[in-house]
């Protein structure tokens, strides 16, 4: 079975609360959701940071959401899994939301894992750069989201 289908989305701004609300997988088949939110944070390391930007390549970032959700989706054997991800980018502040990832299934272990394995591989692997401004007047550039 693994996974039944995906939303897979880079979008140039912070995410809305349509994209954050796991509302668009819920149905009678859906016995879990599990999400998750990537919140931009005002420190890293011991600094304050004022404002970031994520810059990507969307064609190809798009494309490696897409080998994510399938190798999520094979690992996960014989359980149905939907898989929905929305990643901002461009200029952003704390508080505003650049990742949300949901995964259903008709149960929550694999519900839970899917989601884990999803944000990890984002993580790890997608294409997109952030470039992180601290309260100190400096900045740097970041792998990953």
């Amino acid at each position: 079975m693994g996974l039944q289908r995906s939303i897979l989305r880079v979008v140039p701004r912070p995410l809305g609360s349509d994209e954050c609300s796991p509302a668009a997988l819920i149905g009678p088949n859906e016995g879990a959701i599990a999400s998750f939110l990537g919140v931009v944070r005002d420190h890293h390391h011991g600094k304050g940071v004022t404002s970031l930007r994520y810059e990507c390549y969307e064609a190809m970032a798009v494309h490696q959401l897409e080998k994510i959700a399938a190798a999520v989706g094979a690992e996960a054997g014989d359980a149905e899994l939907v898989v929905a991800v929305w990643h901002g980018f461009g200029e952003m502040v704390p508080g505003q939301v650049s990742l949300a990832v949901h995964c259903a299934s008709p149960h929550r272990v694999a519900a839970f894992d899917a989601c884990r394995a999803v944000v990890e591989a984002i993580k790890a692997d997608l294409p997109i750069w952030k470039e992180e401004r601290y309260d100190d007047g400096t900045a740097r550039w970041l792998k990953g989201s």
